[in-house]
């Protein structure tokens, strides 16, 4: 009886942090994906050092989590990741707007691809 309640524990266990890693990358992406598309906003508006200032402080931000996010995904992928948006700030300082709008749509894409990698599917768990 006792290895049953011990069983339960570790399953009850599981699913909190589960649920708590989920949770966080969710809001997390979610606050990326927000700088990003303030980001193309500006650009596109031609409000490059604004535009400049977003792409600063989203490579900032990754680049300060870029180790809980190895916990979660493949190294190689962080790893794309902080190189679009480093090349996300460099394009916003030569003022390329196509090159940032594609930058940044290839970010969004990577970054989206965290969180629909923690959803409870099938594919996920096998």
């Amino acid at each position: 009886m006792k290895r049953g309640w011990i069983a339960l524990a570790m399953i009850a266990l599981s699913l909190i942090l589960g649920g708590i890693e989920y949770g966080y990358v969710t809001m997390n992406v979610d606050a990326y994906v927000q700088m990003l598309d303030d980001a193309d906003d500006k650009m596109t508006h031609s409000l490059v050092y604004e535009a400049q200032s977003v792409a600063e402080r989203l490579d900032n931000r990754f680049r300060k989590q870029s180790g809980i996010f190895n916990i979660f995904m493949y190294h190689s992928e962080v790893g794309h990741i902080s190189s679009d948006l480093a090349m996300l700030r460099r394009y916003a300082q030569t003022g390329s707007v196509e090159e940032f709008l594609a930058t940044s749509a290839c970010a969004k894409r990577e970054i989206l691809t965290i969180r629909d990698a923690k959803l409870l599917k099938w594919e996920n768990i096998f």
